[in-house]
């Protein structure tokens, strides 16, 4: 059944507040203070547990059909991200506003074949409101895993059904996020050799109208996160001074199974990227006696390479050339 975007709004706000007590929203919450300028982790947790949620009791109360699931990319995507968060401990990274600003102000290389990720999959929190959909819908967060050759990833269990995963035919990165009213996408990237094969944008509406219908604006949207999350994996393989792992303050060892047993005393240590992280700016020069006006303010565009290091020039390492501010 289609809602209007009305209607949606007010059962995807009722639906949360389900999600948020559910068994889902405790495995993948994680107690980590607010921090200013960025949406509570909770919001993503919230988003996540809500989609396993619907899956659960769609198929429990017979209203969904599991191929429905399986046969869309998004929906499928964000679900199997879910699960793995649920059942596994992963990172969550905060991207530093400015060097948001800059990687959006940068250009992804066409190869990244030897890009080196510390970890197999996490979360990237971004600036709020720096980054929203053609409605004007803010991003808030982006889930990523790397997805080897070979893995196979274990099966799903959902609503008394076991979805089997098929093994992973080749290399590959994918990220899928949710935004704050409801709209899932995602997308994964294909890693032959030393090119990468963009795979096809998708996204997923949950049941209500989306009034966009503006698709180059929508793929717009998604490459622009998809070169965030990119660049935030190569900035952590180039400059891992910048980059340490999360620490937790205080660890419980209560509760194996959806019984999290943490106390509202614990706290992780927030682990934002960028910390170290010095944007560039320059003054236009001209002639004294010039009598053109001082050009706008703009920015050089940055990019990235990959440049011969070491004896014989024979190793390749990644190199950030970054975006400079003219006239900031």
């Amino acid at each position: 059944m289609d809602y209007t975007l009305k209607e949606a709004k007010v059962l995807y706000r009722k639906a949360l507040k389900l999600a948020k007590e559910s068994h889902w929203f405790t495995k993948i919450d994680r107690p980590y203070p607010k921090l200013a300028g960025y949406e509570p982790f909770a919001t993503a947790a919230k988003n996540l547990a809500h989609n396993l949620l619907t899956v659960e009791w769609g198929i429990s109360n017979g209203q969904l059909d599991i191929h429905n699931v399986l046969n869309d990319i998004a929906w499928n995507s964000i679900v199997s991200s879910a699960w793995t968060l649920a059942h596994n401990e992963f990172p969550v990274w905060w991207l530093d506003k400015d060097l948001f600003a800059a990687f959006d102000q940068s250009d992804v290389p066409r190869a990244i074949g030897d890009l080196e990720v510390s970890v197999p999959f996490g979360i990237i929190m971004l600036p709020r409101d720096k980054i929203a959909n053609p409605e004007d819908n803010a991003c808030d967060w982006v889930f990523f895993q790397h997805l080897p050759k070979g893995l196979q990833l274990p099966p799903l269990q959902l609503g008394g059904h076991t979805i089997e995963n098929a093994p992973i035919e080749c290399d590959k990165f994918r990220w899928a996020t949710i935004l704050r009213e409801g709209t899932g996408y995602a997308s994964t990237i294909e890693l032959v050799g030393d090119q990468v094969v963009h795979g096809d944008f998708e996204m997923v509406n949950l049941g209500f109208i989306d009034s966009n219908q503006d698709l180059d604006l929508e793929e717009q949207f998604q490459k622009r996160i998809e070169r965030i999350v990119l660049q935030t994996l190569l900035y952590s393989q180039t400059r891992p001074d910048d980059l340490t792992p999360p620490a937790p303050t205080a660890i419980s060892t209560k509760g194996q199974g959806f019984s999290s047993g943490k106390s509202k005393s614990e706290r992780f240590s927030p682990l934002i990227i960028g910390q170290k992280f010095q944007p560039k700016t320059e003054r236009a020069t001209g002639s004294t006696h010039s009598t053109h006006t001082t050009p706008r303010t703009h920015w050089r565009r940055g990019h990235w390479r990959r440049v011969a290091i070491g004896e014989g020039r024979q190793q390749r390492e990644w190199r950030w050339i970054q975006p400079v501010l003219v006239n900031g």
